[in-house]
């Protein structure tokens, strides 16, 4: 059995392989992404997604000294 090595002069990012990608290809995942986010927004019904504010304050001042 063959032993594969990975090395960083071999890896490829991300957008060179979108780059590389037919239109087409580009335009199914598209698609698909957005049917996988629609299902997913719809099989939550009873967990709307907020937005929560928190302020998070720290006085520096007062631990100081």
């Amino acid at each position: 059995m063959a032993h594969q090595t990975s090395s960083v002069n071999n890896r490829v990012s991300p957008v060179q392989i979108w780059a590389r990608l037919a239109t087409e290809h580009q335009t199914q995942i598209i698609r698909l992404m957005a049917q996988l986010a629609f299902k997913l927004v719809l099989a939550e019904p009873n967990s709307p997604l907020k937005e929560v504010r928190r302020a998070v304050v720290s006085d520096h001042t007062q631990n100081s000294g």
